[in-house]
């Protein structure tokens, strides 16, 4: 190559440099000179100045929101993030990592408040995550938690709602609203919310179980049962669902579905009081109900078949072990007392009916 060729080259490589500075505003170059000083606020001066006059420049727009960030202007970050791209996918990398930096020292300081108890610090953190970032939906569960610890439960409904914007097909965070509606006795909000649930996972058993406790407590007793054994079906050893459908067949009268199912628990778990009790006091309901139909069967002078008093006995007799094991398991309820005496004396044992009796008398005074 001869000497004029080479100084041609050399004259366009100069060229090239000297084009390739121009291209950048004076306005960017002093922020640059600023942001190498760590001084955000004369670069964000100088940055602010460029995008008013070079509205398409991404990498003013870029280094602006990289400013606003520094100072935790989030929502003007975003704004100047969003710009950049807008106009050039060029920083969406350095974007990208910005606002991880910022997400996650954010969300572990709020992670690090609520474990030493400043539930409020952590609120703050965790909202500044939404701001930095509203797709990422861990701030969304913390800070639901961090609400529900303060008894805002409205507040944590409305960031359960959002991150359903944000994850319309999260069914695990509409059982957590659910939760929360339930806590509110919302219960048509609950069914409203489980529906949905289900049309995106038809076997979801907590979103069936969910329905049937709703509809439970808003007197549908059809459509609360039929759920119930839909959940059932799905989970059958379920200890909570048994219980519940057990307690709806035993509010309307239907004893021995309400026993059986009673009795399934006390399977699974001999200790349950509750259980116990229902089972032993159905018996005793399911033994007074059919005294009263012998008693208006000898009013009207008709002979009462032994067999139905038998069957009545039996009734008695059946309500003394789970009657027994519930004042095992609390000595201290004067009318389980009472009623187990009742079960004793028709049961033909008139000693053990007293001393029930006795203990239930001295535990009323």
């Amino acid at each position: 190559m001869t000497t004029r060729v080479i100084a041609w080259v050399l004259l366009l490589l100069g060229l090239a440099v000297v084009l390739f500075v121009a291209c950048q505003t004076k306005e960017l170059t002093s922020a640059k000179v600023y942001i190498q000083q760590d001084n955000w606020e004369k670069a964000i001066e100088q940055l602010e100045q460029a995008v008013r006059l070079y509205p398409t420049d991404s990498e003013a727009h870029y280094y602006l929101g990289e400013g606003y960030g520094n100072r935790g202007d989030w929502v003007l970050m975003n704004q100047e993030f969003n710009k950049s791209l807008e106009n050039s996918p060029k920083f969406e990398i350095q974007i990208k990592n910005a606002r991880e930096k910022y997400w996650v020292t954010n969300f572990n300081a709020g992670v690090n408040k609520i474990n030493g108890g400043d539930v409020q610090g952590a609120i703050k953190q965790f909202s500044t995550c939404l701001l930095i970032d509203p797709s990422r939906t861990q701030a969304y569960q913390n800070l639901a938690v961090a609400y529900i610890r303060t008894d805002s439960l409205d507040k944590a409904i409305g960031v359960y709602e959002k991150q359903l914007e944000v994850q319309p097909q999260s069914v695990e965070t509409m059982h957590a609203l659910a939760r929360l509606f339930f806590q509110q006795k919302s219960y048509q909000k609950v069914i409203d919310l489980e529906k949905k649930a289900l049309a995106i996972n038809a076997n979801d058993a907590d979103a069936v179980a969910n329905l049937a406790m709703a509809y439970d407590y808003i007197g549908d007793k059809d459509k609360a049962i039929a759920e119930y054994q839909n959940a059932l079906a799905k989970s059958p050893d379920d200890k909570d669902l048994l219980f519940n459908l057990a307690r709806l067949h035993y509010m309307n009268d239907n004893f021995d579905e309400a026993i059986g199912l009673f009795q399934r628990v006390i399977k699974m778990n001999p200790e349950d009081y509750d259980s116990n009790v229902n089972v032993g006091t159905a018996y005793l309901q399911m033994a007074d109900e059919l005294r009263k139909q012998l008693v208006e069967m000898d009013r009207r002078g008709e002979k009462v078949p032994q067999d139905q008093m038998d069957k009545m006995k039996s009734f008695y007799q059946s309500a003394v072990p789970y009657l027994e094991k519930a004042v095992e398991l609390k000595p201290a309820e004067a009318n389980v007392w009472n009623n187990l005496g009742v079960a004793y004396v028709n049961a033909g044992n008139s000693a053990k009916g007293k001393e029930a009796f006795d203990k239930a008398e001295q535990l009323r005074k």
